[in-house]
């Protein structure tokens, strides 16, 4: 049975402190959901005929727990998706802007527009739990320049915290992940892609953490194709010049080469043809991919070494050239290289939730320039996509339950 959205929003009532924003904000959920091409407060405000004056308050003055708002998103999330073979999937997205005066805009990469330009860069996860996805949770990147003494009058201005300071995006994810981790979700493996992939330091925290992971990697990658033997320095030894500090690679060790080289030595008949799901037509989503086990040689030059995992090579076949894509997994050695490849396509969950929430819910239709606008916004188009999703979820439990009663009726003497 479906149920309605004041029922939904009821569930968040008590983290928004007087009746008035709570009707606001019930209201502002209600018109991220409504037709229309921007959801941002002026155009929201007419459609469900509330005070602009208010639902701008409402992003900026009026007091709620945002925390606890959004900890019971996720709670309620959770209690229909949870899953022992989810994924966390890291993601980033851009929010194009016009002036510097938003908070934490700078020039730098923005995907949606191919470019560097100005934009502000919110760093998210999604999960996928029952074959339902939803955003978890998204942070706002806080650039370097943003910490500069000559920002201070424009942190002030957009009521940024103080003790906000920039972190890399990686850390950021890191954040989110031991988030997961506190609320207790269930998950099978974290998946990204080679922005986040292709540092040491994040695949790295994974392991301390005992995450299962599939990330993409860069095509330069170097890896060893055997476990590599180094020689500790000699303190006794004596020799002009400063003396070596780092463990250094044993002359007899084969010296690691590119995934691409590796990429382009595979036999067409190594190839394995893998169905990992249906596509959007119905018919099977074949990939072409192979696996070996290797070593990471990121920082191997002073003695580090990451530990033996997987390497999987991805080829797709385009129009004019065929393109192959190169990931790395920490996941066990029996492990098929189906599994793997499986897993890393659940990106596509990503593409599909920002396409719902920027298009569909107005997630980028922002024009607030505070700090507490932004996340407020992102709570509330969150909670709207929630909101559709319980009902999908309802409406798949429906139809099950109409499928199991037509077959006990049919098998009943």
């Amino acid at each position: 049975m479906f149920f309605a959205i004041d029922d939904y929003m009821a569930r968040f009532s008590h983290y928004i402190k007087r009746h008035e924003a709570r009707v606001l904000a019930q209201r502002y959920v209600v018109g991220l959901m409504m037709d229309g091409d921007r959801k941002s407060v002026e155009p929201l405000s007419e459609k469900v005929h509330a005070s602009e004056r208010g639902m701008q308050r409402l992003l900026t003055d009026v007091k709620w727990n945002l925390e606890g708002a959004s900890c019971e998103y996720r709670r309620q999330m959770l209690a229909e998706t949870d899953d022992p073979h989810g994924v966390l999937l890291i993601d980033d997205t851009a929010f194009p802007k016009k002036g510097n005066h938003s908070v934490c805009v700078t020039r730098q990469y923005c995907g949606s527009l191919g470019k560097v330009d100005n934009c502000q860069v919110g760093v998210s996860m999604t999960y996928v739990g029952q074959g339902f996805a939803w955003p978890y949770a998204m942070e706002l990147f806080v650039p370097e320049s943003w910490d500069n003494p000559e920002c201070l009058a424009l942190r002030k201005k957009t009521n940024m915290p103080e003790d906000v300071h920039y972190r890399e995006k990686w850390q950021i994810a890191m954040e989110l992940i031991d988030l997961a981790g506190a609320d207790g979700v269930s998950h099978r493996a974290v998946v990204a892609d080679s922005w986040y992939g292709n540092i040491m330091e994040f695949r790295r925290g994974l392991d301390e953490r005992k995450k299962r992971y599939v990330v993409g990697i860069h095509s330069d990658t170097l890896v060893f194709l055997e476990s590599p033997v180094f020689e500790e320095p000699d303190s006794l030894e004596k020799k002009p010049g400063r003396g070596r500090k780092y463990p250094k690679l044993s002359e007899t060790n084969l010296l690691p080469v590119k995934v691409a080289d590796l990429g382009k030595c595979v036999e067409e008949k190594d190839w394995e043809h893998l169905e990992i799901r249906k596509d959007c037509q119905g018919k099977p989503l074949v990939i072409e991919a192979i696996s070996r086990r290797v070593f990471p040689a990121q920082g191997y030059r002073k003695g580090s070494i990451h530990e033996e995992g997987w390497l999987i090579i991805e080829r797709r076949h385009g129009d004019k050239q065929t393109e192959l894509r190169y990931f790395v997994s920490n996941m066990p050695q029996d492990m098929p290289t189906l599994e793997m490849v499986r897993l890393f396509h659940e990106r596509f969950w990503i593409e599909q939730g920002y396409q719902q929430l920027k298009e569909e819910l107005g997630l980028d239709h922002h024009e607030g320039r505070s700090w507490p606008g932004w996340h407020r916004h992102v709570l509330l188009v969150f909670l709207a996509f929630g909101y559709l999703t319980l009902q999908r979820i309802q409406e798949k439990k429906r139809i099950q339950n109409i499928w199991w009663n037509q077959r006990m009726s049919s098998l009943a003497p």
